[in-house]
């Protein structure tokens, strides 16, 4: 989960296609499902970002794809919620994020480890002794930020078993470099395939569908939004395409503060046909 990779998801190719909502979709090749942006952000008013977004996460069951990227030991997404994942060209900002990290191995074997990650740091797991997640299990995500985002804090709990994991932490800052507040422009909630931590970037299991429930993103002023109760401006549709497959691997959906994301497996001669 490097940052190029998650920008490259970003600002891929934008098109007027519609992925089950309102949002313009935009295609790359690792992020799939919406970001809403923060209502009337202004950088230098620390009320109008966003400083909390929360979802409760259903583990799906995962399964090896019929027709993957391309053939692998492992399949890997990583499911999670976010702030401020979107780059800025204006200020440095780091992606502020928790959830879950899904793997299937071909033997049928299956692994669902909690993390949090403040780019550009590395992501730190979270062990099963502290908090346990198997498949149908239901995570509730907390993250929060204050100081104007220097400064986070995320819970994880596990709704099944009542176990519940607490962290904070400043934001990431690069030794005799810039620090990368998370200051709540926008807010995301993700399945993406990301990168293990020597940059291979990961492929999707087949996941079904991935549900993100009760999501909601709020400022400091308790004013809140949901994935999907913005205009066409105040979002966007994350999709995962690869061209060099000429296939599209997501669709999602969303209802209010309801996210599903789909795992698929369309061949397609290029986006445009989406």
């Amino acid at each position: 989960m490097i940052f190029k990779v998650l920008a490259a998801s970003l600002f891929g190719i934008a098109c007027a296609a519609k992925d089950g909502s309102q949002y313009p979709l935009s295609y790359g090749e690792a992020w799939a499902g919406p970001v809403r942006f923060a209502d009337n952000f202004n950088l230098s008013s620390n009320s109008t970002g966003f400083t909390m977004a929360e979802a409760t996460l259903v583990m799906p069951h995962l399964s090896i794809p019929k027709k993957p990227h391309k053939e692998v030991d492992e399949y890997t997404a990583s499911f999670w919620i976010g702030l401020d994942g979107v780059l800025s060209s204006d200020i440095v900002r780091g992606l502020w994020q928790a959830g879950v990290i899904m793997s299937v191995w071909p033997n049928g074997t299956t692994q669902y480890t909690g993390f949090h990650e403040w780019i550009p740091d590395d992501p730190i797991d979270v062990s099963s002794s502290k908090l346990a997640i198997s498949e149908g299990d239901h995570i509730h995500v907390v993250l929060k930020t204050a100081n104007n985002g220097y400064h986070g804090s995320t819970t994880l709990t596990n709704l099944n078993t009542s176990r519940t994991y607490t962290h904070s932490q400043n934001a990431a800052n690069l030794w005799r470099g810039p620090t990368f507040p998370a200051q709540g422009a926008t807010a995301e909630w993700i399945v993406e395939a990301g990168t293990y931590l020597n940059t291979t970037q990961y492929v999707f299991p087949n996941w079904g569908t991935a549900s993100f429930l009760n999501a909601r993103a709020c400022n400091e002023k308790g004013k809140c939004s949901l994935p999907g109760d913005g205009n066409k401006k105040q979002g966007e549709m994350t999709a995962v395409f690869w061209n060099d497959t000429k296939t599209l691997y997501t669709k999602s959906y969303i209802t209010g503060d309801r996210v599903s994301v789909e795992y698929i497996e369309k061949h397609q001669p290029s986006v445009a046909n989406a």
